[in-house]
């Protein structure tokens, strides 16, 4: 599947991300956003598990990562998350 590829992309580039910048503040909680992101979708894709209401402020995290990384090396995670979400948005987040 499509969705599953994207996923793991971008988690191997935020690994590459938070290793490039290790012991430098910009590190942000945004990006910890991105993992929880991959992770519900994870068990959307695998586990047939519905993201609940809650869990959807999760994928409101586009704006902020994209002040973080537009116009960098790393513009590349904000695209794909984005991605992602317009993925999981169009399955109304595995919801039956």
């Amino acid at each position: 599947m499509e969705l599953i590829k994207i996923v793991d992309n971008l988690r191997k580039r935020v690994c590459q991300y938070r290793l490039a910048e290790m012991g430098v503040n910009d590190i942000s909680t945004h990006v910890n956003a991105v993992d929880i992101v991959l992770s519900l979708v994870e068990l959307g894709l695998k586990d047939k598990r519905s993201i609940s209401k809650e869990e959807e402020n999760w994928f409101r995290a586009g704006l902020y990562l994209s002040y973080v990384f537009a116009n960098s090396e790393w513009e590349d995670i904000y695209l794909e998350f984005e991605k992602i979400v317009s993925a999981v948005e169009e399955v109304n987040y595995f919801r039956k």
